[in-house]
């Protein structure tokens, strides 16, 4: 009895990875089988198979290159926006010690990179040089135009709020008569840029969607042809998960290939437009270059439809599944 039990306990460790070994062995089985009849799916349609890839690759093309845009846009309008300059009129009543302090004050606020007083008087001459009513101006017994004070923000091109967050606490300083922001092109280019990336938001909800019932149809259509032998997998006892895997693993080939062809073709549209863009900015005696995709965003990209391509494809087998009652 004692060498029985000595025997039991020294195989209870090698019967455990025996065990474990074949419950490894059964999940790589259905992991090989699952891929095969995928790709054994993908190969009875090639022609019809290519044809959806394409479709979706063009469906990922569309706001791929309407994102590539934005971002190039947002560079662009990044480097050649004027920078906004914002004018403190001064009151005409403050006594040089209360101008010296405020000046400091306006370089005191968060967000001011530079400010350039100019006095009444030099705010005149400047008038007068380009204004062209310099002999009308002499005419005048006192001079009507108050002390200015020229304030550079420290701003980027996609801060609006900042920047109108900095004119409001310039008004409110003691001694300031009036402030005025030549911000006009930066408004501008902001909203131009926001309302590209409004379309290629828009765009890519729509063309998500389209991946998804692309994706759906091209399984259920798979689905029809293997009903027969969904059927006898059913009536032999195979669970849901067994029978989905094939079609999960199709959806995701599916999600994945039409999105590396959409990535491939959005670089080689961007590579053709970028020496237009170059032919136009040199006209202007400028340079800018097309960025495309960077290897993180292609992967972001590869990825998403990938688990877009997987998600339909388990929509639509689980609802095929759940009606599905073998004969």
């Amino acid at each position: 009895m004692k060498a029985i039990k000595k025997k039991n306990v020294k195989n209870g460790p090698n019967r455990s990875h025996s065990r474990i070994s074949l419950m490894e062995s059964g999940m790589f089985e259905q992991f090989r089988f699952g891929w095969i009849s995928a790709l054994d799916d993908l190969k009875r349609k090639p022609f019809a198979n290519i044809l959806t890839i394409c479709v979706i690759a063009i469906s990922i093309s569309l706001p791929t290159l309407c994102y590539l845009i934005w971002k190039n846009v947002n560079e662009a309008a990044s480097v050649w926006y004027p920078t906004p300059q914002i004018s403190v009129y001064l009151d005409k009543s403050l006594s040089d010690s209360a101008v010296n302090k405020l000046i400091t004050d306006l370089k005191a606020l968060e967000g001011v990179s530079e400010v350039i007083y100019l006095t009444r008087e030099e705010t005149l001459a400047e008038f007068k040089n380009y204004s062209g009513f310099s002999t009308a101006l002499d005419l005048l017994e006192e001079n009507p135009l108050p002390a200015v004070a020229i304030v550079t923000p420290q701003v980027d091109f996609d801060a609006g709020q900042s920047l109108r967050t900095l004119i409001e606490r310039m008004s409110k300083l003691n001694g300031v008569d009036d402030v005025r922001a030549d911000d006009n092109w930066f408004s501008r280019l902001a909203s131009l840029t926001d309302l590209v990336g409004s379309i290629s938001l828009l765009v890519g909800t729509l063309m998500v969607i389209a991946l998804l019932l692309v994706i759906s149809n091209s399984i259920r259509l798979t689905i029809s042809m293997r009903k027969d032998a969904i059927n006898i997998m059913k009536l032999i006892g195979a669970t849901d998960g067994f029978i989905m895997r094939p079609f999960l693993y199709a959806g995701l080939l599916f999600g994945f290939s039409g999105a590396f062809l959409a990535v491939l073709l959005s670089q080689i549209l961007m590579f053709f437009l970028s020496q237009s863009v170059s032919s136009v900015a040199s006209v202007f005696e400028t340079e800018f270059d097309l960025t495309g995709l960077r290897f993180d965003e292609m992967l972001i990209i590869i990825l998403v439809c990938a688990m877009c391509g997987w998600f339909s494809a388990w929509l639509t087998t689980v609802k095929h599944l759940r009606h599905f009652n073998p004969e």
